[in-house]
């Protein structure tokens, strides 16, 4: 008995003695988990507990036009900071440093104090102010006494020297919102980082930005500066240097400005490599105004984000009778001098479809067709060559398709032919091979998509993919960026085609509807158009390739005025203007504005059979 019960004891005994061993082995692990693995954790704890980094926004890649303009720079501005002591703070003492904030900074005490709270319960810094005059960060320096966590820094923020220029290229740069926030939180951003919101800024933020520096300061624990620990030093972003021609640019946007609507796109594209040399929309925007450090200056009403050179989708109108001679012409199914009565109209069963010029052309050919712009001719050349071929053509020309040019937002437009209309389970009628032939019906072009084409048109048959920039020159050690010219694509014709092409396309200039464009010294090519708006007046269009006589084209344009009513009395002008600014030795003659209106045809419904000459019956 008594044996069994001391052998019962020596086994508790020992069942202790395990679980004292097992506790001391686990608080042993403990310590080195601490002090080995954990070490740098609970170093850096102790650090930040003792020190704060104050950090300053890095300069911002600069951005440069073809002939070394900046664009887009950086000034020094004064910054106010929060930095919250610790996750506990006084509500009261929050309270009153709002109210003592917000008479200098001119904001609500209430939207003060949410930021403040923000700053707590993400343990970062923010900014509760920027672009400080000099008067105002004197009477804050006072209050950086009384409340801790309140510190004033130097930083670098974006400005653009040219104001709304550009604008709609370059884009615009914001505060980070939540969304952001949480994407781009692990690569080096603060919570109240700015960043590019549309344009160049939005598409190369990762290259333009740099990497912020900071001051760091040992702080007591009421967050109060003791002393400056270190310097660290920021990395400036990337400069980028763009194919725009500024002085293009400037004429492009001046010239819309002065337009008959004042609002349009123009763009110029270098037919050799796709260099887009110039890219205006309008109406434009400053995009200084996003940088502006309250809401009182910040754009109170709806800013014209809206990119009509990229994002507008209209009808080609007239200008679209390139494609279609393009087609008819090198399919053979039009001979060059194969002619066309035109009396003002053509009949298509009993519905008439009208020539912009109700009088009439007369007898026309290929160049005196295009010249005139005769809807009659294309009509019938149009029923002829038949909407599947014409079909074919818009797509070897890459309309329906993006550009690629690598803006966001870019509209691919709309192909209009049978095989569209097919895809979507409607019939194709020879009524609308008619609408087809003049550039009408549900065919829809961006300018971007149309500066491609008639840059093809003027090299022949290579399309090349438009780009705006030339080089990125990064920081540290890192090669240059160089772009190449990329071709995107072919548009496979006779020699013979493209001849007749850009013969029809310079008499359009020499004797036909374009005569207002003509500059002395210059070989240019060039189509009106007029596309019909039912929502309001018609959209004016004109494109054109230019260059020395005996030399290849070395420029294309396309303009839109929108709702500028007919192309030769509106778009005209515009590209007169750039013209003369890319050729500026060239005599300046007088401006020729053609005297025919050379509107868009449509069907006319309301027009009595009996009133038609009997001549097409």
């Amino acid at each position: 008995m008594m044996d069994s019960g001391r052998e019962g004891l020596n086994a508790r005994l020992d069942i202790l003695w395990m679980l004292v061993c097992l506790g001391a082995g686990i608080l042993l692990l403990r310590l080195l988990h601490i002090q080995l693995v954990q070490n740098v954790y609970y170093s850096q704890a102790a650090e930040r507990n003792r020190t704060h980094v104050l950090r300053q926004t890095a300069p911002r890649g600069r951005l440069y036009a073809r002939g070394g303009e900046i664009i887009a720079t950086n000034q020094a501005v004064f910054s106010l900071i929060y930095l919250p002591p610790s996750k506990e703070q006084d509500a009261g003492t929050l309270e009153r440093l709002a109210g003592d904030l917000a008479p200098h900074l001119k904001q609500y005490s209430g939207k003060l104090l949410q930021g403040l709270y923000r700053a707590i319960r993400e343990e970062s810094a923010i900014r509760l102010a920027e672009k400080l005059p000099p008067k105002i960060m004197f009477k804050l320096s006072e209050l950086r006494t009384l409340y801790p966590g309140i510190n004033l820094i130097v930083e670098a923020r974006r400005q653009y020297p040219y104001g709304a220029s550009a604008a709609h290229l370059l884009g615009y740069m914001g505060r980070m919102d939540e969304a952001s926030w949480k994407r781009l939180k692990g690569r080096g951003y603060r919570i109240d980082s700015w960043i590019g919101k549309s344009g160049i800024e939005k598409v190369f933020e990762q290259d333009l930005r740099g990497r912020d520096g900071g001051i760091r300061m040992e702080v007591d624990a009421r967050g109060r500066l003791r002393q400056i620990l270190e310097s660290i030093p920021w990395t400036a972003g990337s400069n980028i240097y763009m194919t725009i021609d500024w002085t293009l640019q400037k004429a492009a946007e001046e010239a819309l400005r002065q337009s008959t609507s004042g609002s349009g796109a123009a763009v110029v594209l270098d037919p050799k490599t796709g260099d887009v040399l110039a890219f205006a929309s309008l109406p434009d925007f400053d995009p200084n105004l996003f940088l502006q450090p309250d809401e009182e200056n910040s754009p109170g009403r709806a800013v014209p984000e809206f990119n009509l050179a990229l994002q507008g989708a209209f009808p080609p109108g007239s200008i679209f009778k390139i494609i279609t001679g393009a087609a008819m012409l090198n399919e053979g199914r039009v001979s060059p001098e194969d002619r066309v009565f035109c009396p003002g109209y053509f009949e298509l069963g009993n519905r008439p479809f009208m020539c912009w010029e109700h009088k009439g052309h007369r007898w026309q050919d290929w160049l005196s067709g295009i010249a005139h712009s005769c809807d009659v001719y294309f009509y019938k050349m149009g029923l002829r060559t038949g909407g599947e071929l014409i079909e074919r053509y818009q797509r070897m020309f890459r309309l329906g398709l993006k550009t690629q040019l690598g803006l966001p937002g870019e509209s691919a437009g709309r192909v209009f032919g049978p095989a569209q209309r097919r895809a979507r389970g409607g019939a194709w009628y020879d009524g609308d091979t008619v609408n087809l032939s003049i550039g009408q019906g549900e065919l829809l072009v961006t300018p971007i998509q149309m500066a491609v084409v008639i840059a093809a048109v003027a090299n022949r048959g290579t399309i090349w993919r438009p780009h705006l920039i030339k080089r990125i020159e990064y920081e540290g050690k890192r090669p240059e960026y160089r772009q190449e010219p990329e071709i995107a694509g072919q548009v496979p014709m006779r020699e013979t085609t493209w001849e007749l092409l850009q013969e029809g396309l310079e008499r359009v200039v020499s004797d036909g509807t374009g005569r207002g464009v003509q500059i002395p010294g210059l070989t240019i090519g060039g189509k009106t158009g007029t596309a019909q708006n039912p929502g309001g007046d018609d959209h004016a269009w004109f494109v054109a390739y230019a260059g020395r006589p005996g030399e290849e084209p070395s420029l294309a344009l396309a303009i839109l005025v929108h709702h500028g009513g007919h192309g030769a009395e509106a778009a005209i002008p515009v590209a007169r203007r750039i013209l003369q600014a890319a050729f500026p030795q060239s005599a300046k003659a007088p401006i020729r504005l053609s005297t025919a209106p050379e509107g868009a045809a449509i069907p006319v419904e309301l027009m009595h059979r009996s009133v038609l000459p009997q001549v097409l019956r």
